[in-house]
């Protein structure tokens, strides 16, 4: 963004106009926005709108406040002191335009609903939300969406809505969803967690929909007009209620990338594999809102195709084979390796026995060790060298436990004296950061 210059007005306080340049729209992810900092007085900044207090009344400062004071393309942002922060509304936000509320980047907004405030969002020319959770919304007789009902274009970017009730907890014709989650809503009726109007259409790029109980977890309001369709894109929709479905009847469906669904409500395509994704809790993995884990051994690991999202809902960056759903793994298994400084020489076939010990910051996987030995030996005036290899199998504990591997050479035999050893994981599983290690050992024949 670049200010315009500044121009004396009408207004007592002069205004700084900001022009927002308009993403492109095949445009995934959106880099952290710098939240202005400036006192109450000056919250209003152009089409930058700063809220500076958590109260959830409509007084100055406030969200509520910077929702009725907004216009067409509006951005609603934070103070930085309110990072973290939740903010419980009085009264349903209703802008008459379509606005961006935009929470930090660091630890975000939670923007949830008082008793009797029924849902929390309702857009008439629908919006974007980004770094926000939303959470504790209801719906009433006025509508569905009890997070948000919007009548335009919706996009949610790291965003979460989660553990609203009664009626699906987004509801709309035209919803992006990019790294985002929608988790643990409980609805009855069309939808628990993305109800969609007749020929609408919802977009889910690197998203999870998960542990949403009561109703299909995406569905569809019946009136005039065509099925709604639903894309999906490296997106994970999985683990809904027992005696619901991850997708309600009557829906159209198209695949981009690799997707997975815990059933097959959602349709069948060589880019949807139907299994579980092994998915933990919601939690705080880190950055603006809550995530879903999963287990390493999860499909969603590097399960991603024509991944063009460089980010994760966290902000962490993807990979070029990257995860399936919001979260990208980082939980990987570290390994130490050592190698004794003794080896052991053995007659006749002049092999070696290198040892050492195997560390690993998770038990249970399974990894091999292949070791390379190599000596130089001389006699008379020729110097030759002398290679072999070997392997060991291990099953990784979090406490240094030992490995030994016989190395047999390639040609001739190894003698007592010094050899250069070097050992590194194989056979690792893809979630094992491969490790390495090489030394100098002293090789001793065994004391008969």
């Amino acid at each position: 963004m670049r200010p315009a210059n500044s121009r004396a007005g009408l207004l007592p306080l002069a205004v700084t106009l900001i022009v927002v340049a308009a993403c492109a729209d095949d445009r995934l992810t959106t880099a952290p926005r710098i939240t202005p900092t400036s006192s109450p007085r000056q919250a209003l900044d152009g089409n930058v709108i700063l809220v500076t207090n958590a109260s959830g009344a409509n007084v100055p400062g406030s969200l509520p406040w910077a929702v009725s004071v907004s216009g067409g393309g509006s951005v609603i942002q934070f103070d930085s002191s309110l990072a973290g922060s939740t903010i419980a509304v009085d009264a349903t936000l209703e802008p008459f335009a379509d606005i961006t509320v935009e929470g930090p980047a660091t630890e975000g907004i939670t923007i949830t609903a008082n008793a009797g405030a029924g849902r929390i969002f309702h857009l008439r020319q629908g919006g974007v939300l980004r770094n926000v959770t939303l959470s504790g919304g209801s719906g009433g007789s006025n509508g569905p969406g009890s997070a948000v009902w919007t009548q335009g274009p919706l996009r949610l970017e790291h965003t979460t809505v989660s553990n609203n009730n009664s009626v699906p907890a987004i509801h709309g014709h035209d919803v992006t969803l990019v790294n985002s989650t929608v988790s643990g809503n409980t609805a009855s009726g069309a939808a628990s967690a993305i109800s969609l109007g007749a020929s609408g259409t919802l977009v889910l790029i690197n998203s999870t929909l998960a542990n949403n109980e009561g109703a299909p977890t995406i569905g569809w309001v019946s009136g005039p007009g065509s099925m709604p369709t639903v894309t999906l894109r490296n997106s994970i929709i999985a683990s809904n209620g027992s005696f619901t479905s991850n997708c309600g009847s009557g829906l159209q469906f198209a695949y981009q990338g690799m997707n997975i669904s815990s059933d097959a409500t959602c349709g069948t395509s060589p880019a949807l594999l139907i299994a579980s994704p092994m998915l933990a809790g919601l939690a705080d993995n880190g950055g603006p809102t809550a995530t879903h884990g999963f287990d390493p051994r999860s499909p969603a690991l590097n399960g991603g195709v024509s991944c063009s999202v460089t980010v994760d809902q966290r902000y962490v960056s993807r990979g070029t084979s990257c995860d399936i759903g919001a979260l990208e793994f980082t939980d990987f298994t570290v390994v130490t390796l050592t190698i004794d400084a003794n080896a052991a020489t053995a007659t006749p076939n002049g092999s070696a026995t290198v040892t050492g010990t195997v560390k690993c910051s998770r038990s249970g996987d399974e990894l091999g060790v292949a070791v390379d030995l190599q000596q130089q030996q001389k006699v008379g005036k020729t110097t030759t060298v002398v290679r072999g290899a070997g392997s060991a199998d291990v099953t990784c504990t979090t406490v240094a436990q030992p490995w030994s591997a016989v190395v047999t050479p390639t040609t001739g035999g190894f003698v007592a004296g010094s050899a250069s050893a070097a050992a590194s994981t194989n056979d690792v599983p893809a979630w094992v950061t491969p490790s390495s290690a090489s030394r100098t050992v002293k090789l001793v024949r065994p004391r008969r």
